[in-house]
């Protein structure tokens, strides 16, 4: 398929910190799932269109990225809110996981995936269980995705590592390298020495990043200390694993040294600023990362605690919050938002082809409506881009040069036997819970 998309407004990628490109009367042009132009449309070279797509009163971007997610959590939104994480997770959320099914982790995969694409989101970088059946959502609905089993071990049997294996060897690179697997340990607080050792064993071998949580709360700092004598980033580094691509979730507690060790090991920082909020573990120090050279990115977390996908509100929040708490306006430019939320997700992906509207990348982008009232007048489109774009502004989402989403209408997901699946199988799944409970 050739596809011609005309008459917008470009943003081709963000390649630097200073400012946000932007080009006037941009076509894009696609041939496949490969940009073959990107630029003004006075320099379009010949082409013959299969499809013609007038963008007026858009921006074309790189679609986003959302760095740490659990999609099918989208079964437990809104569950155990305004606890601690520890209550959420241990009263809310693991009383019920225990019964979640391969039926209930595909119907929320598939409503995770339907409210992404909505807000723009072309990839998404997951872990979670029963991950065979989210792995089959992503390759269905045409989404771009990184998924690990989330390996949790407090036994030294290793039993999880089982799964997460299995998961790279029939997963890795499948659908023409949409789907790509990471090993996925959940935390040093819920993982072995052993188990962790594993997994560098494992890193070595298949030559996928980790994706680990990191010091997400004070609790996880403190008992990291307690148990090691060590911060979780000193930790990984004392077990080898830093010298692998890592991606930390989370990343909120963090002294000078951890940011220097992240920085130095080139550790990609998943930033979740309305999920940290919520469950009010803290604000991760995103303007002294950024300072040190950490490469930041942005996720949503699971929406059992933000309480959706639209990664917009993430992009708003970031540098709001990094101004708020140090009472620098400065601190973090839009540039740098905007790379967290798309090229900087993509090289962490592990690929060095996305991200960026430009010839021979992936063609994976959205269109953003430009024309609305909370966006007029525009005196400069690098703040309206920011504070903004809300993700109901999503025109159209293209994954692999296919569009999968436009205008309200889907075309590899029927919205409505989507959210009617999913509110059936999170209904079975908290009566299935709710029985065991009363059981007990």
């Amino acid at each position: 398929m050739r596809i011609r998309i005309t008459n917008v407004l470009l943003m081709p990628g963000v390649t630097d910190e200073a400012h946000i490109p932007f080009i006037p009367d941009a076509e894009v042009l696609i041939e496949g799932n490969r940009i073959v132009y990107a630029g003004p449309r006075s320099g379009v070279p010949a082409f013959e269109e299969d499809e013609w797509i007038d963008g007026e009163g858009a921006l074309a971007m790189p679609g986003l990225c959302n760095m740490h997610t659990h999609t099918p959590m989208t079964l437990l939104r809104s569950i155990g809110s305004d606890l601690t994480l520890d209550r959420w997770l241990n009263e809310a959320i693991f009383p019920v996981e225990k019964h979640l099914t391969d039926e209930a982790v595909r119907a929320g995969s598939d409503l995770g995936i339907l409210e992404m694409l909505r807000f723009g989101t072309t990839s998404f970088n997951d872990m979670y269980m029963h991950m065979d059946m989210e792995a089959q959502a992503v390759r269905d609905s045409g989404m771009r995705a990184l998924l690990g089993h989330g390996v949790v071990d407090f036994d030294e049997s290793c039993a999880d590592l089982i799964p997460n294996i299995d998961l790279i060897e029939k997963w890795n690179h499948a659908a023409g390298d949409r789907i790509r697997v990471s090993l996925a340990p959940h935390s040093e607080g819920a993982t072995t020495e052993k188990v962790l050792l594993r997994i560098r064993e494992a890193a070595e071998t298949y030559h996928v990043p980790i994706h680990i949580h990191v010091s997400e709360t004070k609790l996880d700092y403190d008992g990291s200390l307690k148990r090691r004598g060590l911060t979780p980033p000193q930790y990984l580094e004392k077990l080898g694993l830093t010298a692998y691509p890592v991606l930390a979730a989370h990343c909120v507690w963090m002294d000078d040294e951890d940011i220097e060790l992240f920085a130095r090991r080139k550790v990609t920082v998943l930033h979740n600023p309305i999920s940290n909020l919520k469950l009010a573990s803290g604000v991760a120090p995103v303007a002294r990362m950024l300072r040190a050279g950490c490469r930041i990115t942005l996720g949503t977390d699971g929406v059992a605690s933000n309480n959706n996908l639209n990664l917009w509100e993430e992009i708003k929040l970031m540098p709001m919050l990094q101004k708020g708490y140090t009472l620098d306006p400065t601190v973090v430019s839009p540039a740098q938002t905007i790379a967290a939320a798309t090229s900087a997700g993509a090289e962490a992906l592990g690929y060095h082809d996305l991200g960026l509207l430009k010839p021979g990348y992936l063609a994976d982008l959205i269109l953003v409506d430009i024309s609305g009232s909370h966006m007029c007048p525009c005196n400069d489109m690098e703040s309206n881009l920011v504070y903004c774009t809300q993700g109901s502004d999503v025109r159209l989402t293209m994954v692999d040069g296919k569009v999968l989403y436009r205008d309200g209408a889907y075309t590899t997901l029927d919205p409505r036997l989507v959210c009617e699946r999913g509110r059936k199988q999170a209904a079975e799944l908290m009566e299935r819970a709710a029985r065991a409970a009363a059981d007990k």
